[in-house]
């Protein structure tokens, strides 16, 4: 993420029940990760964030609390 002004992630999932996405980051790039955010998005639903304005982390890493085919979509710029 480091390098980029605008950042922002597209969360969806295929699952027949909510899904909770955690977001974590890793600011110095030494494996040193913390919670971020999370974001709870609805069966078959979708869920956008963007990062404010001067964010920035070396790593960001995407987890769900259950299987499902989900897909977590980072865009910078």
């Amino acid at each position: 993420m480091t390098g980029f002004d605008k950042k922002v992630v597209h969360l969806t999932h295929e699952a027949n029940e909510p899904v909770r996405f955690d977001l974590e980051v890793d600011f110095l790039g030494d494996g040193s990760w913390k919670p971020y955010r999370f974001f709870d998005v609805d069966p078959g639903g979708y869920a956008h964030h963007e990062f404010p304005d001067g964010f920035s982390a070396h790593w960001v890493r995407v987890k769900v609390d259950k299987d499902c085919v989900a897909t977590a979509h980072f865009m910078y710029n």
